[in-house]
């Protein structure tokens, strides 16, 4: 067994992907990292599975997060789940995303799987975009693959659209609907369900060499 460090946890992404994992019945050991290991979404989260194991942290210390995930870990950690969140300071986002992968290259973690967003297609990789949490992406994506080259750390990036769970009602789904509809003046709005995200995260982290 070897266990895999997800960020996000209790969050969409993290929490799909976990309980995508444990759907599966995988030999995983799962590491969820939270702020509060007490807080009533992490305890939730914890009962799922005994393979699910809480790791406090903070996204701006990811050598303290790892330090506290050995303290739980019955398995060395081999793989990586990033994803950062997009709202607020945007620098934060991308200076946590790429202090992630150097902690991670430092803890010999082998396979880590970043969560980005599309920004068309294939050309993703080449269109940073204008939009400002986009480009934080993009550069964290080329910080992954500049900084693992020559390593025996492989990568997945995962690419999503908007979510379909922002579509809820009050007022926060209808701020969402609104300002899409006034951006893109009847164009067609690309979107995932975060359970398909775990799905794919998942998809990589039991079949790394298809992803």
């Amino acid at each position: 067994m070897v266990a895999v460090l997800i960020t996000g946890a209790t969050g969409k992404q993290g929490g799909a992907l976990i309980k995508s994992l444990i759907a599966r019945k995988c030999s995983f050991e799962v590491l969820a990292v939270t702020r509060n290991a007490q807080s009533p979404s992490a305890q939730k989260l914890a009962k799922l599975s005994s393979n699910i194991k809480l790791v406090e942290g903070n996204m701006d210390d990811p050598a303290a997060i790892f330090q506290n995930a050995r303290q739980v870990a019955k398995s060395p950690i081999w793989g990586v789940y990033s994803v950062q969140v997009a709202i607020g300071n945007g620098a934060l986002e991308e200076s946590q995303g790429k202090a992630l992968i150097d902690e991670s290259l430092k803890e010999n973690v082998q396979f880590f799987v970043y969560s980005s967003v599309d920004r068309g297609g294939d050309a993703s990789y080449t269109t940073p975009t204008k939009v400002p949490h986009f480009i934080n992406k993009h550069n964290i994506e080329h910080h992954l693959v500049e900084r693992s080259k020559n390593t025996d750390m492989r990568w997945t990036i995962l690419r999503p659209a908007a979510f379909y769970e922002n579509l809820v009602p009050g007022f926060f789904g209808k701020v969402f609907a609104t300002s899409f509809k006034m951006a893109l003046k009847g164009k067609p709005l690309q979107m995932v369900a975060t359970d398909d995200i775990g799905f794919f995260g998942a998809e990589a982290f039991l079949h790394p060499e298809a992803y």
